[in-house]
């Protein structure tokens, strides 16, 4: 048999075909990757704004509750101050009742012991006041002092200039810094007419 077998042909490695949805998913995945990124981004953004917000209402909330503090103290002393005011006020009655009393009994028939106990109650209390920073308002100088004297009347006098002070009728007071009750006093108006024209008069003779 002279037949010649054919060569075999040796067979070609067969050509990997890549599913269509797999090619789209390797063109996409870059998308993707930049669409996930973006989200984190974005998350990270979103918390990022909700902490700076929380921290906001800390710090108004905390200056809220400072001012709130601070109001509260402020109240508390002015209420306080206003108690003592009141009560110190009242009592400022019966040191002048004590002065009235100390300054009628003079001379009528009150034994010396007994002026001197009236002194030394009358005294304690206005020791005893001071501790809490009440102070008598001085009248030095003898001129009127519109922030610290209050003028009842005026009248005139020949030896106070005018509006200088003649008398004191009741006494002022200072709590602290503050004025408690103003010094309640007369005020001189000058020399009466008649004797201003006489010494203007003498005035001009004397020149």
């Amino acid at each position: 048999m002279s037949k010649k077998t054919k060569k075999e042909e040796k067979p070609e490695d067969p050509v990997e075909e890549i599913p269509a949805g797999e090619e789209t998913l390797e063109v996409l995945e870059p998308e993707v990757e930049a669409a996930a990124d973006a989200a984190e981004a974005g998350e990270k953004k979103k918390e990022e704004e909700e902490q700076e917000d929380y921290k906001d209402q800390y710090l108004r909330l905390r200056a809220d509750f400072d001012n709130f503090r601070k109001r509260t103290r402020r109240e508390k002393e002015e209420w306080t101050q206003r108690s003592l005011d009141n009560v110190v006020t009242d009592l400022l009655k019966v040191l002048d009742s004590f002065d009235l009393g100390i300054e009628n009994s003079k001379g009528k028939e009150f034994t010396e012991e007994t002026l001197k106990g009236f002194e030394l109650v009358r005294g304690q209390l206005s020791s005893t006041l001071g501790t809490y920073g009440l102070k008598e308002v001085e009248v030095a100088d003898g001129n009127f002092d519109p922030n610290l004297h209050e003028a009842i009347t005026h009248m005139p006098s020949q030896e106070v200039a005018e509006g200088g002070i003649v008398a004191v009728t009741r006494k002022g007071y200072q709590l602290g810094s503050r004025l408690l009750r103003p010094v309640q006093v007369v005020v001189s108006a000058g020399a009466p007419e008649g004797e201003e024209s006489e010494k203007s008069e003498e005035a001009e003779e004397n020149a």
